[in-house]
């Protein structure tokens, strides 16, 4: 009986001894693995991180550092630097349109055109007034005079409605060449307007002249101061009309 028990005892021993050098050479074989495994761990781990420290250092950090800090300085200076440009030269050129009014003022030493509430209308009296007068046309002769406190300019043509109750008639301009007129401060320039008399009882009888200073929107009435006319508003060539702005 004893001898029975101390044989399954060591047999227990043995298969204790056997078991626990299993498990130690597993353990070992484990160990192993785990420290190659380390080691490739630590190793790729390594290289990675090293690589991020340089991609961080160079690459990603000289992009945003270099690159970036470099884009949003020189960005931000280029932009700056453009705008401000852009603002300077504006105001240069600001400055310059206002040196082009100025060049304009400049060569405008140049008088202004007379400006149709600058001109007081009238008919012409004494000498001005002797309008050239052939056959059965005669003449009338308007005044512009220069009120506007300056000395102002007229050229060209003025337009001439003779104008009554049931009729308007715009007047054809002559042939004559304008000359650009130069007046002081209350002095005048005249037109004439020419007209073919009529003596019929259904002539053309105005009772008003609407009168538009050269190159001007606004116009002025004066009462007709003629008398009738021909009516002859379809004509290609009127015996009435009106002549250009002159002395």
């Amino acid at each position: 009986m004893s001898k029975l028990r101390n044989r399954r005892t060591n047999v227990r021993k043995s298969a204790l001894a056997v078991t626990g050098a299993a498990a130690l050479l597993a353990l070992l074989t484990a160990c192993n693995g785990t420290a190659s495994g380390s080691v490739s761990a630590d190793g790729g781990s390594a290289a990675p991180a090293a690589g991020d420290s340089t991609t961080a250092d160079g690459s990603t950090g000289g992009s945003t550092g270099g690159s970036g800090s470099g884009s949003s300085g020189t960005g931000s200076s280029g932009t700056s630097g453009s705008t401000s440009g852009s603002s300077t030269s504006g105001g240069s050129s600001g400055s310059g349109g206002s040196s082009t009014s100025g060049g304009s003022s400049a060569s405008g030493g140049s008088v202004p055109a007379c400006q149709a509430a600058q001109l007081d209308y009238s008919w012409a009296s004494g000498d001005a007034a002797a309008g050239a007068v052939k056959g059965d046309q005669q003449a009338v002769v308007v005044a512009l005079t220069n009120k506007s406190g300056h000395t102002c300019t007229l050229y060209g043509f003025p337009g001439v409605d003779l104008v009554n109750s049931g009729k308007q008639w715009s007047l054809q301009r002559s042939g004559a060449t304008p000359q650009r007129v130069t007046l002081a401060n209350g002095t005048a320039a005249h037109f004439t307007i020419t007209y073919l008399e009529s003596d019929d009882s259904d002539a053309f009888s105005p009772s008003t002249v609407v009168i538009t200073a050269p190159n001007q929107r606004t116009s002025y009435d004066l009462p007709w101061q003629g008398g009738p006319i021909v009516l002859q508003d379809g004509a290609t060539h009127p015996g009435t009309y009106v002549g250009p702005v002159g002395r």
